[in-house]
């Protein structure tokens, strides 16, 4: 599980068993800072809490009007409300004693959540220790060479305060009777470690006259692929391919979905046949010529059917001076009675030999 992640969880989780309030954390950022950049991030009017960490270690963390009122109110009259906040009140030991529990669940949990994750013994073994008066006093007070900041904007009982909080934690010097002291790649594991890897997610290329390039301004619509969403290509460096993947959400924020990986996989190093390879055409990628060969069908044995039985020749049939009945046709169709007239025969060509001749029925009563 992500840092960012784990810290939301550690918020949300101990702000609903400790007093049932709904925190939500909309957003968290992790970044390393020097001591000057943890001072210079302190806001003038925050809470300021010293940590003691082990062996010595102090951390800090840092929170705004807004966060300190909502959990104040939910421990004095069990809600959150929408209160102005005094910004110009002095804080006092009481307002730092008030955020102790959050402090130290959050950070246990935090902690607990990242057992086995490299950076666990980066976070253990924190906890609530003294408020600090201002950004002058942390400044004297703080002396690790690099901090992990994290961010976060927090949402107090659906929205009715929001604001941030903000943890600076010291990067320390693991020592070697440490479990997991040692494990690094190398002596330059942890300057490695700070350099910043820089990742591009390109949704698409469409192409542009210059003239309408230069005229784009903010809120103008480009027009996208129907499957610009599941095309993402994710570049580093000179614009290198690493990845590709879906665009989503995950927690709120944006979201990639990779696929690994993007290049250099052929069915021949899966024990795959040749004829399943179907790679898949990216942006600025031409798609395959052609499709794989479909495989060969086996001859199958012909079927052929059975031979028509042969039918006995019949006698020819004479029609020459036969006698047709007809009295049981029905009523009488003579003209004489009112009936309609029965339309003369047309003449029938039989062909083949047959002589044509005009046919001439009586139909008498009985």
């Amino acid at each position: 599980m992500s840092l960012p992640k784990a810290l939301r969880r550690a918020l949300s989780r101990t702000a609903d068993v400790l007093w049932d309030l709904a925190l939500v954390t909309q957003s968290v950022t992790v970044e390393m800072l020097d001591q000057d950049e943890v001072v210079e991030a302190l806001g003038p009017r925050d809470l300021l809490i010293l940590l003691d960490g082990p062996e010595g270690a102090l951390g800090l963390v840092s929170v705004d009007r807004q966060v300190l009122t909502g959990v104040v109110e939910v421990q004095t009259i069990q809600q959150v409300t929408q209160m102005p906040v005094e910004e110009d009140r002095i804080l006092t030991q009481t307002d730092a004693a008030m955020m102790a529990p959050l402090i130290d669940g959050a950070l246990t949990r935090l902690a607990d959540t990242m057992q086995g994750h490299p950076l666990h013994l980066q976070l253990d073994g924190y906890r609530f220790g003294a408020m600090l008066e201002d950004s002058r006093a942390a400044g004297l007070i703080l002396d690790a060479a690099a901090y992990r900041a994290f961010r976060a904007e927090i949402d107090l009982a659906l929205g009715r305060r929001r604001g941030r909080m903000t943890l600076f934690l010291p990067e320390r010097k693991l020592s070697q009777d440490t479990p997991e002291a040692g494990r690094g790649v190398g002596p330059h594991e942890e300057r490695l470690s700070r350099v910043a890897a820089r990742l591009d997610a390109k949704l698409a290329r469409i192409t542009l006259p210059l003239g309408r390039a230069e005229a784009l301004k903010p809120g103008d619509l480009l027009s996208l692929p129907p499957d610009a969403l599941d095309r993402i290509e994710v570049t580093a460096g000179r614009g290198d391919l690493v990845a590709r993947g879906r665009l989503g959400q995950l927690n709120g924020l944006r979201a990639v979905r990779l696929n690994w990986p993007a290049t250099g996989v052929t069915a021949a190093s899966l024990g795959m046949p040749a004829a399943a390879e179907t790679p898949e055409a990216g942006f600025g990628h031409e798609a395959p010529a052609a499709a794989a060969a479909e495989p060969a069908v086996p001859d199958l044995p012909q079927v052929t059917e059975p031979a028509e039985e042969e039918l006995p020749d019949l006698p020819p049939m004479d029609f020459d001076g036969g006698d047709f009945d007809f009295s049981d046709l029905g009523g009488d169709t003579s003209a004489e009675d009112g009936g309609e007239p029965m339309a003369a025969l047309p003449e029938i060509d039989m062909g083949d030999g047959f002589d044509a001749a005009p046919l001439d029925f009586d139909f008498e009563e009985d």
